[in-house]
Parts: C-alpha cells; structure tokens; sequence
C-alpha cells in the first residue's frame, strides 16, 4: 500500500512542480506562501481579465494532470510538507488555496465581478487579514488531536467576514469545494 501511496504523491508533486514552474518558480524552493499569492495577485491586478484567464488556464491545467487526485490525501497540509519540506503552517496555506482558487476559476464571472475588490483586500487591509492568519496559525500550533483540518473553519470564516467587510454581501458565503 504504501509504494501506491508513494506513485500517487511522485504523480502529485510532477503536475505541482509544472504548475509552479508556469508561474516562473523553482519547486526545488518554493516562496513563503505570501510571495506565491502575490504573484497571481498581481497577474491578476497588473493583466485583469486576461491576468484571470492565464492564472485560471494554469489551475484547470494542474487539475487535469492531477485527476481525482485533486482531491485526495496528496493534496493535503500534511504532504506538501512531504513533498516540499516546507513549515507546517506553509504547507497548509498552499494545499488550502488550491480548492480555493478552483472554486474561482469555476466560478470566473463572479471572479472577475469582483477581482479590483478582492485584490484590495489583500494588498491594501493587511492588518484585518493578518488577524485571520495569526489566529489560524496560533490554532494549527495548539491541535492536540491531530485534526489540523479544525481550526480552518474559524479562518475561512474571519476571511470571509474581511471580504464582506469591504467587498460586501454579495461576496459573503462562497464556499469552497
């Protein structure tokens, strides 16, 4: 069982590693999680809608290499941390924007409604996003029955409260996949 393990997670990291490499990355070293993010921000703020197309081409091209591994154990915290050797709490944020960012890319139109708004968010209230991280980054440190799933919901949320805060309602409750 687990050499079958081991053949889905060198198939995993293969379709990451042309994934990060599209975006100019050297999967040997990856960023810190906020320099990856900033990238597709500024694609996105730099080239708008053609900024989303590109990014979204290259989300539908790692879901497509990956299969019904996008959504399987190979995707998780735990083994980005594997594949990676990065900290826990990086792991974790790069597994967790991969639903998110497919949930966008589904979804361009709303996507692309609201990309000035959300780009806003991001690079100009730092402080109100800063609270969500440190507060999941705080929880992840203090799981004491393994559960490292847990204390998103709590993140997902304050995230979510950020957004309608300067976005509005009509950004509330986008639920991830």
């Amino acid at each position: 069982m687990l050499a079958h393990h081991d053949s889905f997670q060198t198939i995993t990291k293969s379709c990451l590693d042309a994934y990060f490499t599209g975006f100019g990355l050297n999967p040997a070293k990856l960023p810190p999680y906020k320099d990856y993010v900033n990238i597709i921000v500024d694609l996105t703020t730099n080239f708008g809608k053609n900024g989303a197309d590109d990014y979204c081409s290259k989300e539908v091209s790692v879901e497509t290499c990956l299969g019904p591994l996008f959504n399987s154990a190979c995707m998780t915290g735990a083994a980005f941390q594997d594949m990676y050797g990065m900290s826990q709490i990086e792991s974790y944020e790069y597994a967790t924007d991969f639903p998110v960012r497919a949930y966008m890319c589904d979804n361009k139109k709303f996507m692309e409604d609201n990309l000035a708004c959300f780009d806003s968010v991001y690079t100009t209230h730092l402080d109100d996003r800063k609270k969500c991280t440190d507060s999941v980054e705080k929880a992840i440190q203090n799981v004491a029955d393994g559960d490292y799933c847990k204390p998103w919901g709590p993140f997902v949320q304050c995230l979510d409260d950020v957004y309608v805060k300067y976005c509005g309602d009509k950004v509330k409750g986008c639920n991830v996949r």
